[in-house]
């Protein structure tokens, strides 16, 4: 594996193996051993720095110069030893931060951002498929989708060989996020086998809220990709909230660990971090640190002993049992009732192109 002072390596321990198994993918010999992962910092082109700066004034959003720099992200992960790299939430073409600001992204910005979206299957799609496949390395792509008439907060696991083994969009966007983007279905919460063993996402809040963590938790993860948009650090006086800092975040993808008994990989732009199955953070990278000098953070595991054949567990904390237990104990003094929230909510991009779109919780 080649080294250079872009790589942040933290190698966990092998654990008394001596021989590990290894198979082949059709694209060589597959090391189980032996994962190392790339978790993407760096911002993509034309998006406001420093992190907590919201004025996009004379930025031009470009998503095939996002693919490039995407691009040459993968191929330097694999020249890197990276088997895996995921990028943070919404990355291509950036997460559209500021949305509730005085900066009128809604209206000065939105109508470009939806033209700089990406279609599956369409030119920039490819382009990436076919570098993930030309460099042999799992992707966990995040993008901002357009389907017909809406857009999505959007997420696809890409094996080395270039094909889709998972797409799914955020189910219930957050906050100012659902005013523009559209919601996802509940098929998207599962978890896939791939030659590391079993791996599943969920997109930043999402690890919040039990309708998104409990059914991912039930099916038994190894490793779990939580992508986060950006993280700036505890002490940063310019976060507009808690939410911005990684410390907060940190919390709950520790949990995440837990709970699941999965490794948890934390991209973001900024601050970016790992938990072992124990919620112990095995690796981090904090936002003060160079993110042009640092693109990316490194980390090496063995997956070896990952028990694939165990795909859940009717005795767990996780398991059907316990929901009904959670439903049975329901306070009798709350209605049952659905309400509004959680219905499907979709958000036409023609409205959002006007740009005379005004926020409805601005």
């Amino acid at each position: 594996m080649l080294f250079s002072k872009t790589l942040t390596l933290a190698i966990a321990g092998a654990q008394g193996i001596l021989a590990a198994p290894a198979f082949t993918n059709g694209t060589g010999t597959v090391d189980r051993s032996n994962l190392t992962v790339a978790l993407v910092r760096k911002p993509p082109p034309n998006w406001p720095l420093p992190l907590t700066n919201y004025d996009y004034t004379g930025i031009t959003f470009n998503i095939s110069e996002c693919v490039d720099t995407g691009i040459e992200l993968i191929r330097e992960a694999k020249a890197q030893g990276a088997n895996l790299i995921a990028f943070p939430e919404l990355w291509f073409p950036g997460f559209p931060k500021g949305l509730g600001s005085e900066f009128n992204f809604t209206q000065d910005y939105l109508p470009s951002y939806i033209d700089n979206t990406i279609v599956v299957g369409d030119e920039q799609w490819n382009r990436l498929i076919s570098a993930i496949a030309e460099a042999g390395i799992y992707t966990i792509l995040n993008f901002v989708e357009r389907e017909d008439d809406f857009i999505y907060i959007s997420q696809s696991l890409v094996d080395a060989r270039g094909k889709i083994l998972h797409h799914r969009r955020k189910l219930r966007p957050n906050g100012n996020e659902r005013d523009i983007f559209s919601d996802g279905t509940l098929d998207g919460l599962k978890i896939l086998e791939t030659e590391y063993g079993r791996w599943g996402m969920l997109a930043c809040w999402e690890h919040f809220w039990p309708s998104m963590t409990f059914n991912m938790w039930v099916q038994r993860e190894h490793v779990h990709l939580a992508a986060f948009p950006y993280l700036t650090t505890n002490d940063d006086e310019t976060a507009s909230g808690a939410w911005e800092k990684d410390v907060v975040n940190q919390g709950v993808t520790s949990t995440y660990a837990i709970v699941s008994g999965a490794y948890t990989l934390v991209p973001s732009i900024g601050s970016s971090f790992i938990f072992d199955p124990t919620g112990e953070r095995v690796a981090y990278m904090s936002a003060d640190v160079s993110l042009e000098e640092f693109p990316m953070l490194y980390y090496s595991f063995d997956t070896s002993r990952f028990n694939s054949s165990a795909t859940y567990d009717v005795n767990g904390q996780t398991s059907w049992a316990i929901l009904s237990q959670i439903v049975d104990g329901f306070p009798d003094y709350v209605p049952k009732v659905e309400g509004e929230f959680v219905k499907h909510k979709n958000v036409s991009v023609e409205l959002l192109q006007t740009g005379e779109y005004v926020m409805p919780s601005s």
